[in-house]
């Protein structure tokens, strides 16, 4: 019988220990000190470039990456192929609160990296071809825990053929928030 492709045989990589506890511990303090975004469900932050939730892209500048930012993006460029990422943004989920299965915009490159602190949580993986459509958990999902300080790196069909997201409903049970660093390079099609 043949097995259907996991998430991590189609090109995702879990790297934990990405960061120490104590660069952690900084790297909360300055993403607390900053100013969140409210216009969402959940709080976020942008830098580099603004996330399009409407679909459009990346096209419109946000403020630069701040140290913290800065530092890790050097720090992920093997990830990325020697590329420095360009645009990042900061997510914050309350129990309760998550993020539909989506796959990132087109407009940006072939890796996306994403740095779990404070808590770890689950997340949903779901072939991008999958029908139904649904939001939230379908039978047949793929979950992974994402371990506080953990580097969640999708490239190749993880990136291009896999939707992720964060089931609210189950998302209730969890004991504390966390929060995401999503790093990103603009693509072609996306620079302005």
């Amino acid at each position: 019988m043949n097995q259907p492709p996991d998430i991590f045989s189609s090109g995702a990589v879990l790297v934990p220990d990405f960061v120490t506890s104590a660069e952690e511990d900084r790297i909360l303090q300055r993403i607390g000190a900053a100013v969140w975004l409210t216009q969402l469900s959940r709080r976020v932050q942008h830098y580099g470039y603004v996330y399009d939730y409407g679909g459009g892209g990346s096209h419109e500048p946000a403020p630069a990456f701040l140290p913290w930012a800065r530092y890790m993006a050097e720090r992920m460029r093997p990830h990325f192929a020697g590329a420095l990422p360009e645009q990042c943004i900061v997510n914050e989920y309350r129990p309760g609160q998550g993020i539909g299965m989506h796959a990132d915009h087109r407009d940006f490159g072939p890796v996306v990296a994403s740095l779990t602190l404070a808590a770890a949580w689950p997340m949903r993986f779901r072939p991008r071809n999958s029908r139904p459509y649904n939001a939230g958990a379908m039978p047949g999902d793929q979950v992974a825990t994402l371990p506080r300080r953990s580097l969640l790196v999708l490239a190749g069909p993880a990136r291009s053929a896999w939707m992720h997201g964060i089931d609210r409903a189950a998302s209730a049970g969890e004991a504390a928030t966390r929060l995401s660093a999503t790093f990103r390079t603009l693509a072609a099609a996306g620079r302005p």
